[in-house]
């Protein structure tokens, strides 16, 4: 049976979401809700829904629809987790969790008592090149993990509520950084604290930081370094991940297809098969734990856990000191 999953906000986003759910015709059934009906009904005619609405309450009050994808800014979160667990409607809800551990927890709650599944949308996770790292990491072919670094600057000028650092939550971190949160946690395990500066501001009307630098240490000595920029010159570059083992080393672009590793003896190159851009795995992996009865991978623990790590960075920020995870 396939699942009736409706795209709650239809911005730029849920453009390329909906465009790669096109793969999934016969196991995904598409819906697409606005506060604009137009705008809903044109994403619909252009990615094949099923239907449109011009509320979210109306969308989630139709019993075609059995889950919601909300592509909804950060400070509505917990407002509309709120809704689909009233109308007993599981959800995907995008990257980050909330703004807050207070929002984010009532996000959880609210969810469990209404006997629903939440998922955080956080497809880095099921990227190729991610599921193939991780893979590598697992078999023991790095040795004993020393420092997973990831850089990611590009061109971005974000507009409307993305330059508030109330509605955002912050700034570049926990809009974009997240995702390498995610990665770090998912690679190398939670860090046991965190060191994080902000870089000169260059984009004066953001209101949260255009770059960042972030530091962790692992219990086992494991260091993590994230440099991320919305501040770039002269447009986007690579967003590029190592991991160094004391038996060899990984690197990959988050972009592309393929993973280098050298063992010092010698460099190969290997194939990442699957899915380059995690959507649709995360997709599938949303639907299987609703068939399934169980938490999904990118739970909303999963979601807690990366937004702690994020507002603690905030707080090393703030401090200009290192901040303990425990």
């Amino acid at each position: 049976m396939s699942l009736g999953l409706c795209v709650i906000g239809c911005g730029d986003f849920a453009k390329v979401f909906a465009q790669e759910m096109q793969t999934l015709a016969g196991e995904v059934d598409l819906f697409f809700a606005s506060r604009d009906s137009q705008r809903a009904a044109e994403y619909a005619v252009a990615f094949n829904g099923k239907a449109s609405f011009g509320s979210y309450e109306t969308a989630t009050a139709d019993p075609r629809v059995e889950a919601v994808y909300l592509c909804t800014p950060h400070f509505l979160h917990r407002e509309h987790v709120a809704m689909a667990a009233a109308a007993e409607k599981h959800i995907l809800v995008e990257k980050p969790i909330a703004r807050t551990m207070e929002e984010a927890r009532s996000i959880v709650q609210t969810a469990q008592r209404a006997g629903v599944t939440l998922m955080v949308a956080e497809n880095y996770r099921f990227m190729a090149v991610v599921r193939r790292a991780k893979e590598l990491i697992d078999s023991g072919a790095l040795g004993e993990l020393r420092m997973i670094q990831m850089q990611e600057e590009t061109d971005f000028r974000p507009g409307g509520w993305r330059v508030s650092r109330e509605q955002n939550g912050g700034g570049v971190l926990i809009d974009g950084g997240i995702h390498k949160i995610d990665i770090l946690n998912y690679l190398v395990g939670r860090p046991a604290d965190v060191y994080a500066t902000a870089l000169p501001q260059v984009l004066d009307q953001l209101e949260g930081e255009d770059g960042v630098v972030v530091l962790t240490h692992s219990r086992s000595g494991t260091v993590g370094l994230i440099n991320h920029s919305w501040a770039k010159v002269g447009g986007k570059g690579p967003k590029w991940v190592t991991v160094s083992g004391a038996k060899a080393r990984i690197s990959f672009d988050l972009a592309g297809t393929q993973i280098t590793i050298n063992d010092g003896l010698e460099e190969r190159t290997l194939e990442a098969a699957g899915d380059r851009h995690g959507l649709v795995p995360m997709v599938l992996e949303f639907r299987d734990s609703i068939r399934q009865g169980r938490e999904p991978e990118t739970s909303g623990s999963v979601g807690l856990e990366d937004l702690e790590i994020t507002l603690k960075a905030y707080e090393s920020m703030e401090s200009g000191h290192v901040v303990s995870l425990d």
